[in-house]
């Protein structure tokens, strides 16, 4: 394979300084995925708190199902397997998705979901974190990209995480304070991303918790109550009992019959205990 010239280097750097510098990157994106045979081409951003990431840019060649859309404002953890290997390599191969180490299946779920087969993708770091990643998903078959992609693709990163970088953090829109129905939650046992909203109770079970969600859905995750009650936004959760915590509109009544408090959950849902520790808690924020 023949390394660009200086010809495709300057039309790279002519489109990345035109005053559109989306259409640029997407430019540039298109001609190093049908130089390189990659099925999509993709930028992720990260917002400065390394919180969540968004996919800002895709490129996808015939017949390839976008992304793009289903990639924003995910939180970084989903992805911790592969910010360890780019921090440690500065870069990442995977060559068959199929055979990612177990404590990675969440990750490998989300891939095999997307029809990812092979994915290999470099980062660039600003102060010593991770603030983009660039790089190139194989659909169709499984690929193992030659080091002269790597050199290419690298001299590429550098030119669009530069432009983009100066430009600011347009097109990574951050959540407005409150807004619950846009967080995702990744379980790290189960792999999956949980929307906040979703979220009814969790309530503890011996070394793990069971999440109660909406539509009756149960999953368990090895994390505390405690560690829950920091994690979820504190407008909208209740701490209830040292085994518990609510969403506070799914509190439909506070029964106090017989000297015991129980808070009951949606038209049919269950009846929780309150524990005593938490009777004022309780009171102020129902407001009685």
């Amino acid at each position: 394979m023949e390394r660009l010239d200086g010809e495709d280097w300057k039309s790279v750097a002519g489109w990345l300084l035109a005053e559109d510098l989306d259409a640029g990157v997407n430019r540039v994106l298109g001609l190093l995925g049908r130089r390189h045979a990659a099925d999509r081409v993709w930028v992720i951003r990260y917002d400065e708190s390394f919180t969540f990431l968004w996919n800002t840019h895709e490129w996808v060649a015939p017949g390839i199902t976008p992304q793009m859309g289903e990639l924003q404002g995910l939180p970084v953890e989903a992805g911790q397997w592969m910010h360890e290997g780019l921090h440690q390599d500065g870069r990442l191969l995977i060559e068959d998705i199929g055979k990612m180490p177990r404590r990675a299946r969440g990750l490998q779920a989300e891939l095999q979901r997307q029809g990812i087969r092979s994915l290999l993708s470099l980062p660039v770091f600003r102060e010593g974190r991770l603030a983009f990643q660039i790089g190139y998903d194989a659909v169709h078959a499984r690929r193992d990209w030659p080091e002269v992609v790597f050199t290419e693709l690298g001299d590429a990163v550098s030119l669009i995480a530069n432009a983009l970088w100066h430009r600011g953090p347009q097109g990574v829109a951050a959540f407005p304070a409150g807004d619950r129905e846009s967080r995702l939650i990744h379980l790290k046992d189960g792999g999956s991303l949980v929307p906040v909203s979703e979220i009814l109770w969790i309530e503890a079970s011996g070394d793990y918790t069971i999440i109660h969600s909406r539509g009756k859905l149960r999953q368990t995750e090895r994390r505390s109550v405690k560690e829950w009650e920091s994690i979820l936004p504190r407008k909208d959760f209740l701490r209830i009992h040292r085994g518990a915590i609510v969403q506070v509109s799914a509190i439909q009544r506070l029964d106090r019959s017989g000297g015991k408090w129980r808070l009951m959950l949606l038209p049919d849902g269950p009846q929780l205990p309150v524990g005593r520790a938490y009777h004022a808690a309780v009171r102020r924020r129902l407001g009685f």
